[in-house]
């Protein structure tokens, strides 16, 4: 059967690759022409190369590098089915990623919701929340005046060696008392939200990952200061003793950033709240 032969720009029109491209694949030696003139040095291409072209582009198409594809043309159609079961479970393996990726886009944005759904300060309020994970950690003889760095700190380590995600925001853990003066109340526990479904496998003796139940919440929310702290959680008890709601006994904190550029001060929102029973 006798072939055809086509010139550089006749297979960039029939292909729908750029001459730029086809040059490019002949100086790395992955799909060079049948024939060069040696006068004029034009390329000619035949019709049976334009098959490798289609595996070419097929390959390229699910991201696998020119080194791999020029690798790959040597391969046996045994070895070929190997390597397009590798490339499978490399996308599979993208794909997951991308799902955690969307996921975590979805909680953060939740999470900036509730927190620009917060209209007023100051004043106890009852709002719903569904269940959510947490990674958290057991604290000791940490105020709502001390900064956790250390325990928040260990935090992001084990969320980094997991290669997870971590919020801008954290939260703490103290029972529900009659406290007197502030230094009367210690977190039982510091923990920051986990943004996927992922499960969490390096965890210190100290750690732990637990729910937050759902439900509805009696609330309080200000701007953070160790000076006002203390009023406000009164300000949260007192309505419920005087309303004589029964809740949990269990407050869980919730410190959320109102800034995030290192030039400006740090200011925080804070919410108390208590699960109502």
């Amino acid at each position: 059967m006798e072939e055809t032969y086509y010139s550089i720009g006749e297979v960039a029109k029939l292909t729908n690759i750029s001459i730029q491209t086809l040059r490019y694949y002949d100086q790395i030696d992955l799909f060079k022409p049948s024939y060069v003139d040696p006068e004029t040095n034009y390329r000619y291409y035949k019709d049976s190369q334009f098959y490798y072209l289609d595996i070419i582009k097929s390959l390229k198409y699910i991201g696998v590098s020119l080194d791999e594809i020029k690798a790959a043309q040597s391969f046996t159609p045994q070895g070929l089915l190997t390597f397009l079961q590798q490339q499978e479970q490399v996308i599979e393996q993208r794909m997951s990623r991308l799902q955690e990726i969307q996921q975590t886009l979805y909680k953060t944005k939740k999470q900036m919701q509730e927190q620009l759904a917060i209209d007023v300060l100051d004043t106890v309020y009852i709002k719903s929340e569904e269940a959510s994970r947490v990674l958290s950690i057991e604290t000791k003889e940490l105020t709502p005046s001390d900064i956790p760095n250390v325990y928040y700190s260990s935090l992001i380590k084990t969320l980094e060696t997991e290669n997870s995600f971590l919020s801008s925001r954290y939260g703490c853990i103290f029972p529900l008392k009659p406290y007197e003066k502030l230094d009367q109340l210690f977190y039982s526990h510091i923990f920051a939200p986990l943004l996927t479904d992922r499960y969490i496998t390096h965890l210190t003796k100290d750690m732990d990952v637990k729910t937050l139940p759902g439900g509805r919440f009696v609330c309080i929310a200000f701007i953070y200061s160790s000076e006002t702290y203390f009023a406000q959680y009164q300000k949260l008890y007192q309505y419920i003793q005087q309303l004589q709601l029964q809740t949990a006994a269990t407050v869980y904190e919730i410190f959320m950033p109102l800034n995030y550029s290192p030039s400006e001060e740090d200011e925080f929102i804070v919410e108390l709240k208590v699960q109502l029973l």
